[in-house]
């Protein structure tokens, strides 16, 4: 029988790569399993959808994703990482994570828009070593942006009632991307008329 002389330098080379090998998840102790590889939190899309959008509304996640938005960082990334988080953490399983992607495109839009933010769906960047989830997501956000038109405003009829009723009542805080004005009443404003022009001094 021949055996396969094997390179050293090709098995480091995989051993390196950062994913898991084949296999791997069959080493892991049973009764120590990660969040998703149990049962998901949610198998109903609208219950899915409605609990991510309750926590997009809290004020502390709000305020870091609308400044997420106002430094052009693309909604698809922001929306990509909240699915994959959740994934991650068991709250729902790969199938409903793509169909969370563009209702809550939609959802972060209206939320820019309402907070008068402008905003980018996506990157114009096309990169070869897109990963499949992120293949997947970048066809959905071209499916929003056909659903679009061609306008910067979000379509009648592409948010659910319940959700949209959500995102009208949320208030959108003072503070969401505006620079504090100054306190004129702390800060003494010197009154140029009372100042001696330099130009007036003697020689």
């Amino acid at each position: 029988m021949i055996q396969e002389e094997y390179s050293q330098e090709a098995v480091d080379a995989f051993a390196n790569t950062g994913r898991p090998l084949p296999g791997q998840s069959l080493t892991s102790n049973p009764d120590e399993r990660r969040p998703f590889e149990s049962p998901p939190e949610f198998t109903n899309f609208k219950e899915a959808l409605d609990y991510t959008v309750t926590e997009l509304l809290q004020p502390e996640a709000y305020m870091s994703i609308m400044a997420a938005v106002g430094d052009d960082v693309p909604i698809l990334d922001l929306v990509m990482q909240i699915t994959y988080v959740g994934f991650r953490e068991g709250k729902w399983n790969p199938d409903l994570m793509m169909m969370l992607i563009e209702p809550l495109i939609f959802v972060l839009m209206s939320l820019a828009e309402k907070a008068g933010i402008d905003y980018r769906i996506d990157s114009d960047d096309d990169d070869d070593d897109d990963t499949l989830f992120e293949e997947k997501a970048k066809n959905i956000a071209d499916v929003a942006k056909e659903k679009l038109q061609g306008s910067t405003k979000v379509p009648v009829g592409v948010i659910d009632r319940d959700i949209l009723q959500k995102i009208q009542e949320a208030e959108v805080p003072d503070s969401l991307l505006a620079k504090p004005e100054e306190d004129l009443e702390n800060n003494e404003m010197i009154d140029e008329t009372k100042q001696p022009s330099l130009l007036s001094r003697g020689i």
